[in-house]
């Protein structure tokens, strides 16, 4: 069994990093429409590879309310620390250590809080 939170950091990675264009990084810090976008694309690959570790290790845990409830909150939680980042903090390199920080927590405060008999 590989532990939820492997999946949950490399649905970030991909999310945050790999499938970010350098024109959305760019645009993101001045466009809310595009943050919107970027941060959508994120969930989305977040909730991929968070299906991908609980059907891999037998679990039907995705089809659950709560899944639900907690890819809302990582929309959201994702939504605001970019916001901040960049229309607060005008995208400063110590912004970008503490929002990839705040990223890496969350997750694995989902991990232990939601899915913590799971993986």
């Amino acid at each position: 069994m590989i532990d939820l939170l492997f999946f949950l950091i490399l649905g970030h990675l991909f999310g945050d990093f790999g499938l970010q264009s350098d024109r959305v990084a760019a645009e993101k810090g001045r466009s809310k429409a595009t943050l919107t976008y970027h941060v959508f694309l994120y969930t989305l690959t977040v909730a991929l590879f968070l299906f991908a570790g609980l059907a891999l290790n037998g679990s039907d845990g995705f089809f659950r309310l709560a899944t639900l409830l907690v890819l809302t909150f990582i929309f959201l939680a994702h939504w605001i620390q970019d916001y901040l980042k960049a229309f607060r903090f005008n995208g400063t390199k110590q912004a970008f250590y503490l929002d990839q920080a705040v990223h890496i927590l969350i997750l694995f405060a989902v991990r232990i809080l939601i899915y913590n008999g799971q993986a």
